[in-house]
């Protein structure tokens, strides 16, 4: 039986930001796999890591930013491994909408409103030598009935304005998957839709996944999207995996305290079925996310937690295996004592 190998390897990422405040470490030993046809969610509050995370597969780090250790390793099928984190800028642009397309997080602001959203679907086909201007312009309208667009040899003429929210997300993803590419980074890609429109999005992305075989990373702070939609989930804090595992283990039996509380914030778990009931206060996350410039020493998240003992700041915490079999590890010293925490 031949094993797949990964799409995308992580291993032991740093990402440095230089700063008059001093140096943010932005990312701190981040390493996991991606492999192909799976959906692996990365989770996380604002600042956690995410967005730098994805942005260093595609070379497109601020210049203040840089790759200060590590590999990322894009290995599609067929072709030669590719280490993205050492790569020259030559070799990037190849990747870049080839073989591995983003959705960014704004559509607004990301499109050009200068060109349609056919001649931006369409140059994409053509700087990856996939077709010459007519027969992408063909491909553009074929791209857009794809993601569920009406009438898309009319709208290939459309500019970005022209469109609501919606469309203009399905035409971010056109773009991406022009080329076919083998992974996809879907970054916050249904942040400002409507619920409707939100589902509607994911439905497509995982059809497409379906019906190509590309593996997705999908960044979202969205902890309610997740579970349907994920194969497995990474949950980042301070520039760290703190958890990881399958979606389903990780929703429904979280290991480390900050992806607990995460969880606990939203609405949904605090519902009551009962008539007239009213929702109680939600539970809040106390204080603020670390100075990455100055971090403590001990656990990152150990001024917030309400698990914390002595050791916690004393010592750094490595991952470790929850249950080793469905691949499920945390970042915590305490999580036996968490309820049902007795995987191993």
């Amino acid at each position: 039986m031949t094993v797949s190998r990964p799409v995308l390897s992580v291993e032991g990422l740093h990402i440095h930001f230089h700063t008059r405040r001093g140096t943010v470490h932005a990312v701190d030993d981040v390493t996991f796999d991606i492999n192909p046809g799976e959906i692996v969610a990365l989770v996380g509050e604002s600042g956690s890591g995410k967005s730098v995370t994805s942005l260093s597969m595609m070379g497109l780090l601020p210049r203040i930013g840089r790759i200060a250790g590590g590999r990322l390793l894009f290995q599609p099928a067929g072709q030669d491994i590719v280490d993205l984190a050492t790569a020259p800028e030559k070799a990037l642009r190849k990747v870049r909408g080839g073989g591995i397309g983003m959705i960014f997080q704004e559509p607004m602001t990301s499109l050009n409103p200068a060109m349609t959203v056919g001649e931006q679907i369409a140059e994409a086909l053509v700087l990856h030598g996939q077709a010459n201007n007519h027969a992408a312009m063909a491909r553009a309208a074929d791209l857009l009935a794809a993601v569920g667009i009406a009438n898309p040899h009319a709208r290939v003429r459309s500019y970005p304005h022209q469109m609501s929210g919606g469309m203009r997300q399905r035409v971010m993803i056109a773009i991406a998957i022009a080329c076919r590419p083998a992974l996809l980074i879907a970054d916050e890609p249904t942040t400002a839709l409507d619920v409707t429109t939100q589902a509607q999005i994911l439905d497509i992305l995982k059809q497409l996944r379906h019906d190509t075989g590309m593996a997705v990373l999908f960044i979202t702070h969205n902890l309610s999207l997740v579970e349907a939609f994920a194969d497995r989930v990474m949950v980042m804090y301070a520039g760290q995996v703190v958890e990881y595992g399958r979606a389903a283990d990780v929703m429904e039996a979280p290991r480390h305290p900050y992806a607990r509380a995460l969880l606990d914030c939203l609405p949904v778990r605090h519902l009551d079925a009962r008539e007239g009931a009213t929702l109680p206060e939600l539970p809040t996350i106390r204080g603020h996310p670390p100075d990455l410039a100055h971090r403590p020493a001990g656990c990152a998240f150990a001024t917030r937690c309400d698990m914390v003992r002595d050791a916690c700041r004393a010592g750094h915490p490595d991952l470790q295996m929850v249950n080793a079999v469905r691949g499920h590890a945390t970042r915590c010293i305490a999580w036996p004592e968490m309820e049902g925490g007795t995987d191993i």
